[in-house]
């Protein structure tokens, strides 16, 4: 299938932010800490300022949600559309030389609830120069080939992937009992430290799923949809509606089995990781 004029804007956009990180992956780039003590470096800001500047071009009437930038416009119009931005998903990975970080952009829309629902999403990986693209209802695609999450399987024999994000105390405790209670029953996890990377490699086909909470709305913007559109069961810890929320935090996606399991080990244990 040809990409639609959003999916080539995305694929182009994602991968020229993913040259700016590459550039200066491994070099001394300037790093700072933000309050939340998460890191910020020089190659996140030259990222962004790229992908806001040229969406600001193509698209001069949306709104931009971006993590270092913030919010555009707090009016949540129904209709309305908006740019959802991690111009560098993994800081810590990237400012620690470890080859495990991406870009993800994404535009949605406000619904009648005020809720985002995300349209069309990119994540592109720098390392490894693979760029996966999705459009709601057109499916999930990787250098123009089509994905679809693994088959399902017994959760004794899942490859799942996690994350911690930035807790501490009581809250890593949660998140490593957690963890402890799925590494007892499945094959084995990864903790690589990139949301949304960790959901293109789910719609790949790579992992059987995914859990998470303490997340961004831009680390989650593209990856859901991309998870979505290549077959895969997708929702929020702690909610009984249908539709998934970016800005709650948090994600549980994959193979049935595995959301299954992980839904039901959360309403065991408390959803708030």
């Amino acid at each position: 299938m040809d990409y639609t004029k959003e999916m080539k804007f995305l694929h182009g956009l994602s991968s020229r932010a993913g040259e700016e990180l590459s550039r200066r992956f491994g070099t001394n780039v300037n790093i700072r800490h933000k309050q939340d003590n998460s890191l910020v470096t020089d190659a996140d800001l030259a990222s962004e300022k790229l992908i806001i500047e040229t969406i600001r071009l193509e698209y001069p009437k949306d709104l931009i949600l971006s993590e270092e930038a913030g919010l555009s416009s707090k009016d949540r119009v129904p209709g309305q559309s908006i740019w959802v931005i991690d111009p560098l998903d993994g800081t810590t990975n990237f400012a620690n030389s470890y080859p495990f970080f991406c870009v993800s952009i994404a535009r949605g829309q406000f619904q009648d609830d005020g809720h985002i629902l995300i349209q069309a999403g990119a994540v592109h990986d720098p390392i490894r120069k693979k760029t996966y693209v999705a459009e709601r209802g057109f499916g999930a695609w990787v250098d123009q080939k089509r994905m679809q999450v693994t088959q399902d399987r017994p959760i004794k024999d899942a490859f799942l992937a996690t994350g911690f994000a930035y807790h501490s105390g009581e809250n890593l405790k949660r998140g490593i009992e957690f963890f402890h209670a799925v590494a007892e029953t499945c094959q084995s996890i990864r903790r690589d430290g990139a949301a949304a990377l960790d959901l293109a490699l789910v719609a790949e086909g790579v992992y059987d799923g995914y859990w998470e909470s303490g997340l961004g709305a831009w680390d989650l913007a593209a990856g859901n949809l991309l998870v979505s559109e290549a077959g895969g069961k997708i929702q929020n810890f702690a909610s009984s509606s249908s539709k998934y929320n970016i800005e709650e935090g948090n994600i549980v996606c994959g193979t049935p089995t595995v959301v299954s399991f992980i839904s039901s080990l959360l309403k065991t244990r408390g959803s708030s990781l």
